[in-house]
């Protein structure tokens, strides 16, 4: 599981210090589903990759865009999933006494993965 946040320059670190501690548990608990292995999901499974918008771009203060797997569960409430990440991660800025535009984006993938190793 991969999350991608993208902020302006006037999101302030305490912000970002915070989402990168609460993050990963409120996308694990969200997108949590019964199931196998593949289904279950901890914060410690959850990857944040930050990065600083231009100054050119038009968008909200903060996007977040996270990178699941896909399965029938997930894929049947998407956008509830989505819409619970976003009231959280709102509800965390707010406690932070800040106020951003906050984009949420929920990408459900197949997965597939093929290796061929040398033999020595």
């Amino acid at each position: 599981m991969n999350a991608s946040i993208v902020y302006k320059a006037n999101v302030k670190d305490n912000v970002l210090d915070e989402l990168a501690r609460e993050l990963p548990a409120i996308i694990a608990e969200v997108m949590d589903v019964p199931g196998g292995n593949l289904a279950r999901l901890s914060p410690e499974q959850v990857s944040l990759i930050f990065a600083q918008a231009s100054s050119r771009d038009v968008g909200s203060d903060i996007r977040i865009m996270a990178f699941a797997k896909s399965n029938a569960p997930r894929k049947s409430t998407e956008i509830d999933r989505a819409t619970a990440i976003l009231e959280k991660v709102v509800a965390l800025n707010s406690n932070c006494g800040e106020q951003h535009s906050v984009d949420v984006r929920l990408y459900l993938l197949e997965i597939g993965a093929a290796e061929h190793a040398l033999s020595a």
